[in-house]
């Protein structure tokens, strides 16, 4: 076999938890250069410099851009950080998890016409050679942002990938069916609702519990914090302590979210063997194959239908509160597993296989296959 010639990439990546699936397994014969921004991408420093990012462009119509600096002896930049501040002299690509990503998700700033422009230059520039949006939701919000006409055939989903947990599920001697929550948002993720199904879920399945970890409760739901099997889960974990803690040791993942462009926890999940229950969410419809790896809950309150025509705050308003016809259908996909051993486990190797084969839809194998292809096609 012929053997690939090396790609040297200086890779500009976020601190975000998902590229650590690139940077530590990158595709066959690619050497990667990290310039990585240290911090934590839910810490402090972080979040208030995205924030204050999408603050500023109400005034200054600079999008979000990253360094250009590079090693003399690479061949190209992979971008996860957005647009490249000046003209590179080396091909570049560069991928986005939504619409807005170019203004630190402020989509009101992508109707300033000059923000408009200095993005479509950059991007319809002869240096730049393929934008990859995550996911097909990323890709149709995108086109919802911006004019893509010029560079359309540009254009290709990447989708993220997950390494397959190689730690085995931790046997419980009880015979506790346990649901796991995690995510960041009290009502975005739809704790409130989860907590309401758990509230009905518990009357009925005695030896149930829920693992939560998130924010702290609202004063509203405090009185919730003392139901029956209800486990608060605080700190900062490991990888390691996190999958054990709150993947597998559990028995069903579910996340009824209504604010996550992608949900990587769906795919640590998916990677520890479990079934998922998620809302019809951006990317999540693309994670959760209905009936197969899981179970889809309808919902018309994704930010997407909301933030796009100015409505941020009817959207916060429909966020905070109770959503019968989403608690009504937790109950019933949840009653489902959980009196279902058996189509748990199936559910849970089918999320496995997408993470595990070579050809699974979120396999690192699959990804890497592609993305050593659109390399080589960013060289010729």
């Amino acid at each position: 076999m012929k053997k690939q010639r090396e790609i040297k990439v200086s890779i500009l990546a976020s601190p975000h938890p998902q590229f650590d699936e690139i940077l530590d397994f990158p595709p066959e014969g690619v050497k990667y250069k990290i310039n990585r921004i240290k911090t934590s991408y839910h810490g402090w420093f972080t979040e208030k410099k995205i924030a204050l990012h999408g603050l500023l462009l109400n005034f200054l119509p600079i999008p979000r851009m990253t360094h250009t600096k590079t090693d003399k002896d690479t061949d190209l930049i992979h971008s996860t950080r957005g647009i490249l501040q000046i003209k590179p002299n080396k091909p570049w690509i560069v991928d986005l998890e939504s619409g807005e990503i170019f203004t630190s998700f402020n989509w009101e700033a992508m109707k300033n016409p000059l923000i408009k422009r200095i993005i479509i230059n950059s991007l319809s520039s002869k240096k730049c050679k393929k934008i990859l949006p995550q996911s097909e939701a990323a890709n149709k919000t995108f086109h919802m942002a911006i004019d893509c006409s010029k560079f359309e055939d540009k254009i290709e989903v990447l989708y993220l990938a997950m390494r397959p947990c190689k730690k085995k599920k931790i046997k419980r001697k009880d015979n506790k069916i346990i649901l796991s929550f995690l995510g960041k948002g009290f009502y975005g993720k739809g704790t409130h609702d989860l907590l309401k199904a758990y509230e009905i879920l518990i009357k009925k399945y005695k030896n149930l519990e829920l693992k939560i970890k998130g924010d702290e409760f609202p004063e509203k739901y405090k009185n919730l914090e003392k139901l029956k099997g209800l486990k608060l889960i605080k700190g900062h974990f490991s990888r390691d302590k996190l999958f054990d803690e709150m993947y597998l040791s559990s028995d069903i993942f579910v996340l009824p979210t209504h604010q996550d462009n992608y949900g990587v926890v769906f795919l640590e999940a998916m990677s520890a063997g479990l079934p998922i229950v998620g809302t019809e969410n951006m990317t999540v419809s693309e994670l959760i194959e209905d009936g197969k790896n899981g179970f889809l809950i309808k919902s018309g309150y994704s930010w997407e239908n909301y933030i796009p025509y100015g409505k941020r705050r009817k959207l916060s308003e429909d966020w905070s509160k109770i959503h019968p016809e989403i608690v009504k259908q937790l109950v019933e996909k949840l009653s489902i597993l959980i009196e279902n051993k058996k189509l748990r486990e199936k559910m849970g190797k089918e999320s496995r296989k997408m993470i595990e084969d070579e050809n699974g839809k979120f396999s690192i194998s699959k990804r890497n296959k592609q993305l050593r292809k659109i390399y080589e096609e960013t060289l010729k």
